[in-house]
């Protein structure tokens, strides 16, 4: 799950940004994973995402839910977005109550993940894993406000030269910020970009950037 550990942001704006993820057990149970992720996907639904994929169907924002559901195999990794503490507090309710018997891992700030799991009767946290930065000739990377974006994709597949031309068409009226979310969004195939966290960033941003030539 290392690849969601990077995203960049205010706590408050990474307070509101959590991806959980499912995958099969090598040795386990990769022979039948599929029958039991389908359920842990129906469940998902249920607990209001923002966004859904199967790193190897895609993401909703261009394949039907229940078509990605039926496409689950054994040997996929699906990750479901969500944008409240509390839907992923009932989710992970239900997914006890389901005792599917498959790994379930969620990513956000390390102490709301906590609170998430004791409010949802799992008790203590028993695996953690930290991002430790980015290093290296950091001065390479794309501007902060960039990689708030950017990092959203645990893959690195939303370019930043795509972000800023979706900055400027949205300052120059070309889309709105929903629809030029949903142009970078479809990038991530896994499900990991927030929507409503996007559309947020967009609008706090437009002020930020002025249009110079080239325009994109």
């Amino acid at each position: 799950m290392t690849h969601s550990l990077h995203r960049r942001g205010s706590r408050e704006s990474l307070s509101r940004d959590f991806v959980v993820l499912s995958c099969s057990a090598k040795g386990f149970n990769n022979h039948n994973y599929a029958e039991f992720c389908r359920k842990f996907m129906q469940i998902c639904l249920k607990h209001n995402p923002v966004n859904f994929g199967d790193m190897k169907t895609g993401n909703w924002l261009y394949i039907d839910p229940q078509e990605i559901i039926e496409r689950i195999s054994n040997n996929t990794i699906v990750e479901i977005t969500y944008d409240s503490k509390e839907n992923v507090i009932s989710l992970m309710k239900e997914l006890k109550e389901a005792d599917l018997g498959i790994s379930v891992v969620i990513s956000g700030i390390s102490e709301i993940v906590d609170e998430i799991a004791r409010e949802a009767g799992l008790g203590q946290v028993h695996t953690r894993e930290y991002s430790l930065g980015t290093h290296g000739k950091t001065e390479r990377l794309p501007e902060w406000e960039i990689l708030e974006f950017h990092t959203m994709c645990g893959h690195a597949m939303v370019s930043p030269e795509l972000i800023k031309k979706m900055i400027m068409d949205v300052k120059l009226g070309r889309k709105t910020p929903h629809e030029a979310t949903v142009v970078m969004g479809k990038c991530c195939s896994c499900g990991n970009f927030n929507i409503p966290r996007s559309i947020e960033l967009l609008e706090a941003n437009l002020p930020l950037w002025t249009i110079d030539d080239p325009v994109y």
